[in-house]
């Protein structure tokens, strides 16, 4: 299988917060950090950073509805009717999914340092940080695509338009509830590859049992990032 360059959006800069300072300057000194699995969100400690949506996707787009009625005559048909109206989709993808969360520079320090953590770094250039962490999955024989993406927060919410079937597939991992908009989230995203699924698909199934599917990813880049920095 061919390396595969990273895809998506990247910010000038972000933050990550940590709540220990140990692992604040592991990850500037030394380049060591973890990437969490997608699905252990669902149940985190902290109830108040607890979202169970995680890892699916829910929209309402505008779509041919079909409306089922009957007559005031029992003895009639069903009446059919099709009407514009609203969809809903909820989806997930099957896809190993590890994510390293960080927050956009306009994120509030107060609001980072009471959720996440005191101790704040400074990522000067997050597409360096992802290019990074592909060249390590690379170096391990590790099948991952890296994509950096911003969470939106509109899930469950209507949307003006009806999404590609790949763009309600990449919500499954970068769409939250509006209830976690301060978060600012920007997150690189790690997602586990294998055989090519379909060709109108972007992205690829894997066999399941080639590893547990909920853990972390311990990284290691094995050395100083000039790109990292405490604030």
């Amino acid at each position: 299988m061919n390396k595969r360059d990273v895809c998506g959006e990247f910010p000038e800069f972000c933050y990550r917060a940590f709540k220990c300072e140990e692992y604040a300057k592991q990850f500037v000194e030394n380049g060591i950090f973890r990437m969490g699995c997608i699905l252990s969100y669902r149940a985190s400690e902290d109830q108040s950073r607890r979202d169970t949506t995680e890892g699916t996707g829910h929209t309402i787009e505008p779509g041919i509805v079909t409306y089922h009625g009957f007559s005031k005559d029992l003895k009639d048909k069903p009446v059919v009717q099709r009407k514009l109206g609203y969809q809903h989709h909820t989806f997930e993808q099957s896809n190993r999914t590890y994510c390293f969360c960080t927050s956009l520079p306009r994120v509030d320090f107060g609001h980072m340092k009471c959720s996440f953590g005191k101790y704040i770094v400074k990522i000067t250039d997050p597409r360096k940080l992802a290019e990074d962490i592909n060249d390590f999955f690379w170096d391990q024989q590790r099948k991952f695509l890296i994509e950096g993406c911003y969470v939106v927060y509109n899930k469950g919410q209507e949307l003006d338009r009806k999404l590609e079937d790949n763009e309600r597939l990449d919500l499954a991992y970068m769409q939250k509830p509006q209830s976690f908009e301060s978060d600012c989230e920007f997150r690189i995203v790690s997602i586990g590859l294998g055989d090519v699924y379909n060709s109108g698909c972007k992205f690829l199934y894997e066999d399941w049992g080639a590893e547990p599917a909920c853990k972390f990813i311990d990284v290691n880049l094995e050395r100083a990032l000039d790109y990292v920095c405490l604030v």
